[in-house]
């Protein structure tokens, strides 16, 4: 195997890191997808908002895909995604304790007890762009 500087000055040629994507992957299309949830995370965004991200992998993927669902706390979506997060906790098989939303990091690791789990994802795209997901626990 080469080492890293060759490999390095290789993989550059051509590569603008101001405007290429990393990954040649392209959009997950919409659809019907079977999935495995791998982990859940706390996340915040760039301006600020906590946020949940589910991990799932697609299964029948050759190339590893995942759908990553998004959970945002911001003043409008808060109460909902508290909703939204027990009930599919709930669907999964869960009971989710209200001391879970301690803090968003005690949350996550109380949803990563769902990982191993099975669901249906459908993805849609509404005409504004907005990406909305329907995650549907497969029975165990």
């Amino acid at each position: 195997m080469d080492d890293l500087l060759n490999i390095a000055t290789k993989t550059m040629e051509g590569f603008n890191p101001a405007t290429d994507k990393v990954d040649n992957f392209e959009e997950i299309a919409d659809g019907e997808y079977t999935c495995l949830l791998e982990k859940v995370t706390a996340r915040k965004s760039e301006k600020g908002t906590n946020w949940i991200s589910l991990d799932f992998s697609i299964m029948d993927s050759e190339d590893n895909r995942h759908i990553f669902v998004p959970y945002f706390f911001s003043e409008k979506t808060i109460e909902r995604s508290i909703k939204a997060i027990s009930k599919l906790a709930y669907e999964f098989g869960y009971e989710l304790p209200v001391d879970a939303f301690a803090s968003y990091e005690s949350l996550a690791e109380t949803l990563n007890g769902m990982a191993g789990n099975q669901a249906t994802i459908n993805k849609k795209t509404s005409n504004s762009g907005f990406v909305n997901y329907k995650v549907t626990p497969l029975p165990f």
